[in-house]
């Protein structure tokens, strides 16, 4: 790791020279084996992720249409000749929409996707387009997994194939390579995340795709515990319509001491690991991407009521009273109650 970001400081000392696009950076990473790399590209308010490893390659979405063109070039510029695996996390135009595009550019043996009875034009589209390019066609299954270079990914969700709402048949898939791991939830709703916890699914990860590009909707305390990040990425639109990230989800992740990155703010971020440690990078480095503090839950054992550390109520709370828990659940298995104020 410390060879590519030794390449890094190099690259960028050139381009400040020689005036070379941000994506060049990105294209060298292609050249290092042995390590997952993730790219979180930047389209607007949709998502679109590209794994890398060992030379093979998984594409999870592709946002709008009318991005499509931007994604195939990302793809090209990074050497993709062929897709070992395209996702569909849901049929929604922000997650499919650039998908029949990409199919239509480059070879690819296996698409991954849930059946629904959707029917608009943009995901007809899609399912022409893998049929018409003869893919592989894959219904997600719970559990099954897929090796991709040297690293691998299993199916978390959907658990349900009747959903009212589509979101919740997002695809979550859990890649792992080495002791690390990336969460890729789609637009999952609460109810999905729970229907995961309830069957105990493994969903503990690095690295979370946070669902439905960061809205109040989804992230439940719950969810986000078991997951316990230490990373998040959020994919939205700058001033998009829907208020994405919401202001619960992003108080949430700072709560568990989650360093959270948006595609808004940071345009195109990209992960590395070489297995044990990883490393971000991003477009807009005029950025600064806070750590937040390390987050203590304190009890008190008279109300029997936890709260945050910086809650005005732990100020109140006598030595004598006080209890600290090393996580909300430990908290809450121990009969104690969260903090209407605070919210832990």
């Amino acid at each position: 790791m410390k060879k590519i970001l030794s390449l890094f400081m190099c690259i960028a000392l050139i381009i400040s020279l020689c005036s070379c696009s941000y994506s060049d950076i990105f294209n060298l990473y292609t050249d290092y084996d042995g390590e997952l790399i993730v790219h979180f590209i930047d389209v607007g308010q949709g998502d679109c992720t590209l794994l890398e490893s060992d030379n093979e390659f998984m594409l999870i979405d592709a946002g709008e249409a009318e991005y499509s063109a931007t994604v195939c070039q990302y793809l090209e510029n990074n050497r993709v000749k062929k897709l070992d695996y395209v996702v569909a996390t849901h049929p929604h135009s922000d997650h499919c929409g650039g998908l029949t595009e990409v199919l239509n550019t480059f070879s690819c043996d296996n698409f991954i996707t849930v059946e629904t009875d959707q029917q608009t034009r943009s995901w007809l589209n899609v399912l022409d387009a893998v049929s018409k390019n003869d893919v592989n066609y894959i219904d997600a299954k719970v559990g099954a997994t897929y090796s991709l270079g040297k690293s691998e990914f299993e199916i978390l969700g959907p658990y349900s194939d009747n959903y009212d709402n589509y979101n919740d048949y997002s695809v979550v898939i859990k890649a792992t390579f080495g002791s690390t791991s990336f969460l890729f939830t789609g637009d999952a709703e609460r109810l999905a995340e729970h229907e995961m916890l309830d069957h105990g699914a493994d969903v503990s990860a690095d690295v979370l795709r946070v669902p439905h590009h960061g809205s109040s909707s989804s992230s439940s305390k719950e969810f986000l515990s078991a997951v316990s990040p230490t990373y998040g990425v959020i994919s939205c639109g700058y001033q998009n319509d829907y208020g994405h990230p919401h202001k619960e989800t992003l108080r949430s992740l700072s709560n568990i001491g989650v360093t959270t990155y948006r595609t808004d703010t940071l345009g195109t971020i990209v992960a590395t690991t070489d297995g044990n440690n990883i490393e971000f990078f991003y477009e807009n480095t005029d950025v600064k991407v806070e750590t937040p503090d390390p987050v203590h839950y304190i009890g008190n054992k008279n109300s029997m009521k936890f709260h945050i550390s910086s809650c005005s109520s732990v100020s109140d709370i006598k030595i004598e009273n006080k209890v600290t828990f090393s996580s909300r659940e430990d908290a809450i298995k121990k009969g104690y109650t969260p903090c209407k104020a605070c919210d832990p």
